[in-house]
């Protein structure tokens, strides 16, 4: 195994957003059985340290695949550019407004009358925002606008943040 080919290529998956993840997890059982590091206890010091470095491989780039916001991140990189850089700081005012719109909500859980729905009722909404920056994404990126795909990336950052705090909120006062 190459460990310095993409991750597509390495699953031998087309470069697209859009994934079979059936396919994706059967390709990685195969590869990771064909190259788990127990297979090579008999082998040298170097064929065991590859075989760990091949298995720690397969493990990031299925992690990076199987996650929308790291895969759209990953194949903006593969393009040369960094979504994520700390200096990429524009985005869309009415966006920035929403943002603290929701943050403000989430501040406020905790005093609602029913504190479980009103998670409940937040955490579909983060999801329907994240579905449909995912499929924005995708149409930005297949069209080759990938300043507006870069853009619907960085706003599914925003989006899974919030729905990590929100699952941590949830944790405090549901427990």
């Amino acid at each position: 195994m190459d460990i310095s080919q993409d991750y597509f290529t390495c699953y031998g998956l087309p470069r697209t957003f859009e994934l079979d993840l059936g396919v994706l997890r059967h390709s990685h059982r195969a590869l990771q059985q064909e190259y788990h590091p127990d297979r090579f206890v008999s082998f040298g010091d170097a064929q065991q340290r590859l075989a760990v470095q091949t298995t720690a491989y397969l493990n990031q780039a299925f992690a990076t695949l199987s996650a929308p916001l790291q895969r759209g991140i990953y194949l903006l990189q593969l393009l040369g550019m960094d979504p994520m850089a700390p200096t990429n700081t524009q985005m869309p005012m009415d966006f920035l407004l929403q943002q603290i719109e929701l943050r403000e909500g989430m501040e406020e859980l905790a005093r609602a009358s029913d504190p479980e729905a009103a998670i409940e009722t937040l955490a579909l909404d983060l999801q329907a925002q994240a579905t449909q920056l995912e499929v924005d994404f995708s149409h930005f990126y297949t069209a080759n606008n990938y300043p507006n795909a870069e853009t619907a990336v960085r706003k599914l950052q925003f989006i899974v943040k919030l729905q990590q705090q929100l699952d941590a909120l949830e944790g405090e006062l549901l427990d």
